[in-house]
């Protein structure tokens, strides 16, 4: 609001408006479109929301203006133009000799360098209730534009004693009155003194860049910024004394890792060598580097953290991929970290085949087909051919019942498509040997140790003597567990102990047959699959 007066009268509203439109017919003037100077007038503006008129000492914009902390922030002071002016000057807007302490300095700004406007656009200053000469009620400054909103930022506004606040509004022409006071003109800045930095985009690869805004460092790679950690500094060799400082704006949108396809190493040393997909560092194994061709593409140096995290990141759910090499000749969709394999059918009926394909290096390739999809992931068939819902649950997929749906929460989860083949021979695997399960719902509170397919219920006895509260409790649809638990026997094969001897059975044919020690050993059947079981679960089995 403006110094001279706090009233907002009602009687000023239509002849205030009638002056700014025949002020508007005589200057009117084209604003910039948005740029590095209005974007960062947006956000040192909207960074303020919430503060009064002390807030950093006091507002203080352009040479004639005072500080809006004068008077304190308890007495009737008015400081609006200050706040706009402080705004505009902390973004390096010339011509700021032509504000004062009033609201309608920025009209006189406007007619000055020819920058009103009946248009609002990020960074204008808005002016309101302006009696065509020397007085306005209120500025405040545009920080948004979209669709049909404009988005509002100022200083004294709410209540005494006023503080910045931010609001949008559809009724943003001139002569609206969208908060009780009628908008006159859209004044824009008519330029800036800061000086023109480069676009980091075209400096060369290795240079170290940083924003006059932040003390953040990023490395040049490719056309993308990588982040340098403090750690970072002493054993890549990086030479602060050659940070070159950047276009704010150009610098904050650089894409924060190199182009699919790009081969790195670590910038402090070592042998690994690594390929970028989707954000992602992939080990190229010593068989691909040639075989894949990566040795003829150039080599990067990189962060030595920032490596450190793209290693342990998975690819995105959904990415397509295949053997860089050509070795392996199948196609493999990501779900969580795993690569499940795609049919030529299914290929073209679920779209992989629109999807970007992407190479990777095979050994890489061949640990991620390895991998089960973690436990707990929510999954149905991608051509929607078997219309059920499955959760994973150590390395199965478990049905999951339209009650357990959304009465166990899985609706609340991501659904992930998976190609059906794979999946149906996912279904019809047996939850690992020794996961310790639970029906998820609550509904049944025994805990079970899954052996041969059986769910083998546990007393708290047994849950501790056996170690199994040492493993993970997987909670499993309720449904599955009691058909698991109500199974005659384990499969054929599954090895079991329970604590009344020291012999471990064999299951053969709904039977139990003694196992000798030679059994056991290098290239033999291990200990490690031996499943734990009570004395009474044993005893039910005769034995061969």
């Amino acid at each position: 609001m403006s110094r001279s007066t706090l009233k907002t009268t009602a009687i000023r509203l239509t002849s205030a408006s009638a002056l700014a439109v025949s002020v508007l017919t005589a200057v009117v003037a084209s604003p910039a479109s948005a740029s590095t100077l209005t974007d960062g007038i947006s956000a040192t503006a909207k960074a303020e929301n919430g503060n009064g008129a002390c807030a950093h000492g006091g507002y203080v914009g352009g040479p004639n203006q005072s500080s809006s902390c004068y008077g304190g922030t308890t007495t009737a002071h008015a400081w609006c133009a200050d706040f706009a002016g402080w705004v505009w000057a902390r973004n390096g807007v010339t011509g700021l000799a032509s504000l004062d302490d009033r609201a309608a300095s920025f009209m006189d700004y406007g007619k000055k360098y020819g920058t009103i406007s009946s248009t609002p656009h990020v960074g204008d200053a808005v002016v309101y209730n302006y009696n065509g000469s020397d007085y306005a009620d209120h500025v405040a400054l545009v920080t948004g534009v979209s669709g049909g909103t404009v988005t509002i930022t100022g200083g004294n506004q709410g209540g005494r004693p006023g503080h910045v606040s931010t609001n949008s509004t559809s009724s943003y022409s001139v002569g609206s009155s969208p908060w009780g006071q009628r908008i006159s003109g859209y004044v824009s800045p008519a330029g800036s003194n800061t000086p023109t930095l480069p676009n980091p985009a075209g400096l060369p690869a290795g240079t170290l860049v940083k924003s006059p805004n932040g003390p953040d460092v990023k490395v040049m790679i490719s056309g993308a910024g990588i982040p340098v950690a403090a750690s970072d500094v002493t054993p890549d060799k990086y030479d602060l004394s050659k940070i070159v400082t950047v276009d704010d704006t150009a610098f904050r949108s650089l894409p924060s890792a190199p182009p699919a396809g790009t081969v790195v190493h670590d910038q402090a040393g070592g042998a690994e060598r690594y390929v970028i997909v989707d954000g992602t560092a992939l080990l190229i194994g010593a068989q691909d580097w040639t075989a894949a061709g990566y040795n003829v593409r150039a080599d990067m140096g990189v962060p030595t953290a920032w490596l450190q995290n793209a290693a342990q990141r998975n690819l995105t759910t959904g990415i397509v991929v295949m053997d860089q090499t050509g070795t392996d000749p199948g196609r493999y969709v990501i779900v969580n970290g795993a690569a499940l394999h795609i049919s030529a059918s299914e290929w073209t009926a679920d779209d992989y085949n629109t999807q970007t394909l992407m190479g990777v290096p095979g050994q890489w390739l061949k640990s991620a087909v390895a991998k089960s999809v973690p436990t707990g992931t929510v999954m149905m068939d991608q051509s929607g051919t078997d219309p059920n819902r499955y959760v994973m649950i150590a390395g199965a997929a478990v049905h999951i019942s339209a009650s357990e749906w959304t009465g166990n929460g899985y609706d609340k989860q991501s659904l992930m498509g998976v190609p059906g083949e794979w999946l149906a021979s996912t279904v019809s695997k047996q939850v690992a040997n020794g996961s310790i399960v639970k029906d998820a719902s609550g509904a049944n509170s025994t805990v079970y140790v899954m052996a041969g397919g059986v769910a083998v219920p546990l007393t708290y006895a047994d849950f501790t003597g056996f170690g199994y509260d040492k493993r993970s409790l997987l909670g499993t649809p309720g449904e599955y567990l009691a058909s698991a638990a109500a199974k005659a026997a384990p499969a054929d094969g599954t090895m079991l102990l329970s604590p009344d001897s020291n012999t471990v059975w064999q299951i053969q044919g709904g039977k139990k047959k003694a196992m000798t020690a030679d059994q056991f050993g290098e290239g033999k059947l291990s200990f490690d699959d031996v499943i734990s079981v009570p004395t009474a679960f044993t005893a039910k089995f005769p034995t061969v």
